[in-house]
């Protein structure tokens, strides 16, 4: 999706737009939630080597997302004051994106995960949040919608450039973050937002998405690449520089990352869309034009 500069620091137009109900926007709200509740899991799978094919058979991902989605709901019940079986969908939404990655970093490190105690200590955390610091950048600082997608954009480039800046595949990291990974990303971003939302869905619902996507994938580009980063060290460590060179020659690891992206990117793609169908008849929350945070 090409960035128009000129655009940066224009307000966004007028978007009175059609019914908030509309197939369009729900699906939209619907694959968002998704990806923002489930990213986290699925860039653990991606950097532990799980098969695509093993995800997509639905055994790996059932167990940390019952566990995920658990831990949200017992969150927002210690808050509210209320039982679990009365929490809502809407009330356990902000607390999603944290217990993925809760959950995600204890499957990571093969710990078991005590959904009662970490609900405990997310609860006694957002305890202490004083909201006269809550601020919204995006709505208190009136930056336009295009202005946020190229923060978006910025953001991916600076994630990827921590793992190149450790390894390059001798290839030099100017092209590699700049000619094969950012354009990946936005590549697979842009493409996943339109082939969701349609040829004719509104354009700030496709940049919405598109900035959700490029988020998620991006830490999944990032699994992908320090994952074959460190099979590559490990492989040719402690061996003669004239092998190495070889080795190289005869291999293309940086498309290998890419190969494998692209395989996450369909996988976690099919599921948001698999999931949408489900959650889009479901009353949404109004977010049309604007990006949505992490917990929604």
């Amino acid at each position: 999706m090409a960035l128009n500069l000129r655009r940066l620091n224009k307000p966004d137009p007028r978007d009175d737009g059609p019914d908030r109900g509309d197939a369009t926007f729900r699906t939209k709200v619907a694959v968002q939630q998704f990806m923002n509740a489930n990213g986290p899991l699925f860039t653990a799978f991606a950097r532990a080597g799980v098969a695509v094919s093993e995800v997509v058979e639905g055994e790996v991902i059932r167990q940390p997302a019952s566990q995920a989605m658990r831990l949200a709901t017992l969150v927002a019940a210690t808050l509210a004051n209320k039982e679990p079986s009365a929490v809502s969908a809407a009330e356990a939404r902000p607390f999603r994106a944290t217990a993925a990655s809760y959950v995600a970093s204890r499957w990571l490190a093969g710990m078991e995960v005590d959904v009662n105690r970490a609900a405990a200590e997310i609860a006694g955390a957002a305890k202490l949040a004083d909201v006269s610091w809550d601020h919204d950048s995006y709505k208190d600082d009136g930056i336009s919608g295009n202005a946020s997608l190229m923060i978006t954009a910025i953001n991916a480039a600076a994630t990827l450039a921590r793992a190149v800046e450790k390894y390059d595949f001798r290839a030099g990291r100017a092209y590699v973050l700049g000619k094969r990974l950012v354009p990946a990303i936005v590549e697979a971003a842009s493409r996943t937002a339109r082939d969701m939302l349609g040829e004719n869905g509104p354009e700030s619902d496709v940049r919405n998405v598109t900035q959700t996507a490029a988020r998620n994938l991006c830490a999944i580009l990032e699994a992908c690449y320090e994952r074959k980063a460190r099979e590559v060290v490990a492989l040719l460590d402690g061996k003669p520089e004239a092998e190495k060179r070889a080795w190289y020659e005869a291999n293309d690891p940086l498309g290998d990352v890419l190969s494998a992206f692209r395989e996450w990117t369909l996988c976690f793609g099919a599921f948001a869309v698999a999931a949408s169908r489900d959650m889009s008849s479901v009353k949404v929350p109004e977010t049309r034009g604007r990006e949505m945070t992490p917990g929604e």
